[in-house]
């Protein structure tokens, strides 16, 4: 069997492999079906099917998402982010000032719709002043999703520490961040131990009236 070599082809037609020893530079337009053994700096445009491993190494990008176990949309990851965000206390009325955080933190991760948004929040005693209205948390990286009556299942708060205010009204206990359906902030209700379903809002009159620190993650749906 002979071999031929040559120092540039112009057009390949026709199946079977490809066996480059050095690299093929340029791109390449259409179906590859078969073996590609050596190193192709360029662009590749159409279908191509691995039935192996592959491995990369440098940067994949896929701008229309990657479908995994399926070709549909239920199958397919059409975004991931992550970062950081900066929580700040606010109120349904109007927001208060903080003369300053002792401690403000927080990262967040996307993928697809769903958001994981860690938060450690700590406001140290009389550093609150004005507002009006029920204390919320505003700064979230996302919306939360409103539609197809999510409201009451906008999101869950996973709670890994809080300190709070002992102010509270009659029958209430203890405070909570909720998510807001349709907004990127979490509202702070009171709620009662013996009773979580009676939960009304917490004031900002009573969130200043000792320290304040929210430390956890808000799992919410995103639009």
């Amino acid at each position: 069997m002979s071999t031929l070599k040559v120092d540039t082809i112009a057009t390949r037609t026709g199946s079977g492999n490809i066996t480059a020893s050095n690299t093929i530079a340029g791109n390449v337009t259409g179906n590859v079906t078969g073996n590609v053994t050596g190193n192709v700096t360029g662009n590749l445009t159409g279908n191509s099917t691995v039935g192996g491993t592959l491995g990369v190494t440098g940067l994949i990008t896929a701008s229309a998402g990657m479908a995994v176990g399926g070709t549909g949309a239920a199958n397919t990851l059409d975004d991931y982010e992550e970062g950081t965000w900066t929580a700040t206390l606010g109120g349904t009325s109007s927001n208060p000032t903080v003369s300053a955080y002792a401690y403000n933190s927080g990262h967040y991760t996307k993928i697809g719709r769903q958001v994981f948004a860690h938060i450690y929040m700590r406001i140290e005693n009389g550093n609150i002043s004005g507002g009006s209205g029920d204390a919320t948390i505003l700064g979230l990286p996302f919306q939360a999703k409103s539609d197809g009556s999510i409201s009451n299942g906008a999101g869950a708060w996973i709670e890994n520490y809080t300190y709070t205010s002992t102010s509270f009204s009659s029958g209430r206990s203890y405070a909570r961040p909720v998510m807001v359906a349709g907004e990127n902030r979490m509202r702070i209700y009171q709620l009662s131990y013996s009773n979580p379903q009676q939960a009304t809002g917490w004031s900002l009159s009573q969130a200043d009236d000792a320290a304040l620190m929210f430390g956890g993650v808000m799992v919410y749906m995103t639009a």
